[in-house]
């Protein structure tokens, strides 16, 4: 009877142990991705501070077209993946949705801007206007 207690104890407690453990290693990845964060931010702080070897590209109205068809492109296919209920009609719609679809959007826009303006400058011929 004892032993059957002790099993019994041991098994529940054993779910709760790894409840704990997946917690704590969702804890380390996340504050894993907040350093990572934190240092970026630092280094590019630096870079800021020192002078730029390179001039800076100016965003042309077709790198602009670029980033936001593919930022649209990407936001929809994350939205549609992850089954986010953004449409009026489908169940657990709720107008916060549309603030995270808004969020992604400008940050897929704003991280993709720099890397079409460059990858756009690099075709175009040395003489060409």
């Amino acid at each position: 009877m004892l032993l059957d207690g002790v099993a019994v104890a041991f098994a529940l407690s054993g779910a709760t142990v790894a409840a704990v453990l997946g917690k704590l290693l969702v804890g380390l990845v996340l504050a894993g991705l907040a350093v990572g964060f934190v240092l970026r931010l630092k280094n590019r702080k630096a870079k800021l501070a020192s002078p730029a070897n390179e001039a800076t590209v100016p965003f042309t109205g077709i790198a602009r077209f670029a980033a936001g068809a593919v930022s649209v492109a990407e936001v929809a296919l994350l939205v549609e993946a992850a089954n986010l209920p953004v449409r009026f009609n489908q169940d657990g719609f709720h107008m916060g949705h549309w603030y995270l679809v808004l969020l992604a959007l400008a940050a897929a826009y704003l991280l993709q801007l720099p890397l079409f303006s460059r990858l756009l400058s690099r075709q175009r011929p040395p003489g060409a206007a």
